[in-house]
């Protein structure tokens, strides 16, 4: 076989066994939306505690970026990469088998932990296996995991219902430590090359640069669409606010993950083609902030609503673009490590948007109870949630300021030469 074949074939390899991983962290990040009211009843907590559970995902997210990105690069991704999965997985124990809230919430930090190293992942070797088409690959590899994620949530409802939850999430267990093994079995040792770069170096290189490090916050205020909404509050909203059942509430959240599949492809598209990244993000934001004043305006007609989220996933896909743009902030050898952080500092928002919309709801509670279940208001849920387009707007003026800089520094440069 010739070697450039040969290497293509490799490629894909290590592009699939990296997406079926990012599809099974996706199912497991948006879990909480789907088993919302089962953890509030097993455990007998309110939103604020709920919301404490689904954001912890993002605290192990988080901070193990960096570390999983160093250890990627100096042990081997054929090594790590099952290690992570494995976490992820295990991190659902405490869901199957009970053994009081604090296990629950380490078996959420655990799943967190794991997830990362698919982000990470991919962000370090895609730029390598994929250097001219990096932010295609990125973005499909996306929306094929959402995708899935859309799949594979249409049937755990039903799953749930006709054999439990503990079987359900035995099987989800269960099918993260076969995907493990298999991994460390099928990826090819050609991912095992160590850098012998100076990681501490690059480490400082990137976490010092400014401009970096305000894009991404401001791109993180703009991920409650999807951290905040879809992954946990967005079905009980919904249902609040548009009176509509528990299984057509949770096919909207799963629209919205659908747009977004669509907008991975579509959006980084556009951005590469035109090279107006800052342009396509901020008018996904104004995009967002339509959308949003409208569904929690109480309305929106209950058909229209399938399509509002559908655009407000596709705008959602803004993240791609964002980590392609951020990563070009850096010399090119620093380019994943500069996404790694990137998507560190903006998937940090989830955790914020999961937490602030919980401590909203309980601080608005009025007492009313249901099944030992609290009950939030219509008006709770709506001043809640407000904090999602509320924050994009402060988003959409950062992003508008870093990008009227660049573009009057890189006019002063071409001037001066």
């Amino acid at each position: 076989m010739p070697t450039a074949e040969k290497n293509r074939i490799i490629s894909f390899l290590i592009w699939l066994l990296i997406t079926i991983f990012y599809c099974y962290q996706c199912v497991l990040r948006s879990l909480p939306n789907i088993i919302r009211h089962d953890v509030m009843s097993n455990f007998n907590i309110g939103a604020s505690e709920f919301g404490s559970f689904s954001g912890l995902y993002y605290i192990g997210y988080v901070f193990l970026h960096i570390p999983i990105g160093i250890a990627i690069s100096r042990i081997g991704a054929r090594a790590i990469l099952p290690i992570c999965i494995a976490l992820t997985a295990i991190g659902l124990l405490p869901l199957i088998y009970p053994m009081g809230w604090d296990s629950a919430l380490i078996g959420r930090v655990l799943t967190g932990i794991g997830s990362s190293a698919a982000a990470v992942g991919a962000l370090q070797i895609f730029r390598i296996i994929y250097p001219a088409k990096f932010a295609r690959m990125l973005g499909l590899m996306v929306s094929v995991g959402l995708i899935v994620a859309v799949y594979v949530g249409n049937l755990i409802v039903p799953v749930i219902v006709s054999v439990g939850l503990e079987a359900t999430l035995k099987v989800l267990l269960y099918s993260g430590l076969i995907l493990a093994i298999l991994t460390y079995y099928i990826m090819p040792k050609s991912t095992e090359e160590k850098s012998e770069r100076n990681l501490i170096s690059d480490v400082k290189s990137v976490i010092c640069n400014y401009k970096l490090l305000l894009t991404s916050f401001f791109a993180g205020l703009m991920v409650g669409p999807m951290e905040g909404f879809a992954d946990a509050w967005g079905s009980a909203f919904l249902i609040n606010i548009y009176a509509i059942d528990k299984v057509y509430a949770d096919f909207l959240i799963l629209s919205i993950l659908l747009g977004m599949s669509a907008g991975c492809v579509i959006l980084p598209y556009v951005a590469d083609k035109t090279g107006y990244y800052f342009g396509v993000t901020i008018t996904s934001g104004i995009g967002l902030i339509i959308c949003f004043y409208y569904i929690l305006s109480g309305i929106a007609s209950v058909g229209i609503l399938d399509y509002v989220c559908i655009v407000i996933g596709v705008f959602s896909a803004y993240q791609v673009v964002m980590l392609a743009k951020i990563s070009t902030f850096v010399s090119e050898e620093r380019s994943g490590l500069a996404g790694a952080v990137a998507n560190m500092i903006i998937m940090a928002f989830g955790w914020f948007f999961h937490n602030s919309i919980g401590l909203s709801l309980d601080n608005l509670w009025d007492g009313t109870m249901a099944d030992g279940i609290r009950q939030y208001s219509n008006d709770a849920f709506v001043k809640s949630i407000s904090i999602i387009p509320s924050a994009i707007i402060v988003s959409i003026i950062g992003l508008s300021a870093i990008a009227i800089t660049t573009i009057i520094k890189a006019r002063a440069l071409k001037k001066a030469n």
